[in-house]
């Protein structure tokens, strides 16, 4: 164990008892939960909320000038366009909070089309970016910490952020006591770890690798949850399922490779065109999975959308 990791029990179901599945370079380990399943990291990073502190604000907007400009648009648009068209499908109300929000440009994007937004980043300069860049209401800090003075929403998301809360279930607790109003909405999108799961055993089995990035990275996760573990944290925390379904990928920019330069923001269909129609395939195949046999093992991402209670 380092400095920089700690031993953590289950975070679903308090259990230390677990089958390891993966250690990273640093020490981080992955693993699956002996009593519950859940793909979690029993010896993980101690500050998983720092996985953005070293963006440098001034290189930042520098590098998303282009999408400030509206001469491009951020790379996850389409996903984002998707993640709206399913709030606005549930929810039956306007005020949202977007929990974990970066840079801002799905937040933006909900105010655009109506919604009263707020936020909450914990790496001080992507605060500062979405407050500065694209003047929304943020609030810096680690949900935990920022005083959100007993507001109720309609509307609370999560987008590839509820993966690195070491508490997560306090929180949706937490949520569901005090910030979530009677019809109001949780909207949570996490990586699916069953995915990373398989990937992870075709390169140890068969040495077959998939993509430039590790399997379950960054290793800042606390988390990889499934369809599965959403549904058993959801049920956990008292609130009740609206749907949980997995969700087609997200195309990742393709710059790097020919500017050296990680640009955020979409690139034609041209270029990595059979990257791109390969991952649709897969996500078909998942979703076909999925239907038989309630596992999926090929679609890269999952979402619940959750609600209180009737009473």
């Amino acid at each position: 164990m380092t400095n920089q990791t700690q031993k953590f029990a289950c975070p679903l179901c308090g259990s230390e008892s677990y089958k390891k599945i993966k250690i990273f370079d640093n020490g981080v380990i992955v693993g699956k939960c002996t009593e519950c399943n859940l793909l979690y990291t029993p010896l993980r990073d101690s500050k998983p909320e720092a996985l953005f502190n070293e963006k440098n604000y001034e290189i930042m907007r520098y590098l998303f000038l282009p999408v400030l400009n509206n001469q491009v648009r951020h790379f996850r648009y389409k996903s984002f366009k998707k993640y709206l068209a399913i709030i606005n499908k549930f929810s039956k109300g306007k005020s949202l909070l977007d929990v974990g929000c970066a840079h801002g440009f799905f937040t933006k994007m909900a105010q655009d089309k109506g919604y009263n937004v707020s936020g909450i980043e914990p790496s001080l300069n992507m605060h500062r970016f979405a407050v500065t860049e694209l003047g929304l209401d943020i609030k810096h800090g680690i949900f935990d910490d920022v005083n959100l003075n007993s507001q109720k929403f309609d509307v609370i998301t999560f987008t590839d952020s509820f993966e690195y809360f070491p508490q997560a279930l306090p929180t949706l607790k937490k949520i569901e006591k005090d910030h979530l109003n009677p019809d109001g909405i949780i909207f949570i999108k996490v990586p699916n770890g069953n995915y990373f799961d398989f990937r992870h055993s075709l390169k140890v089995k068969l040495k077959i690798g998939s993509g430039d990035a590790e399997a379950f990275s960054p290793p800042k996760r606390v988390a990889h949850y499934t369809a599965e573990t959403l549904k058993k944290i959801i049920e956990k925390s008292g609130l009740e399922i609206v749907t949980v379904k997995h969700i087609a990928p997200i195309d990742s920019p393709v710059w790097t490779k020919y500017t050296g330069l990680w640009l955020e923001f979409e690139s034609p269909f041209c270029l990595a065109w059979k990257q791109k129609l390969l991952r649709r395939i897969i996500h078909f195949i998942g979703q076909f999975e999925y239907f038989f046999t309630r596992k999926n093992h090929f679609s890269q991402s999952v979402y619940v959308v959750a609600k209180l209670k009737a009473k």
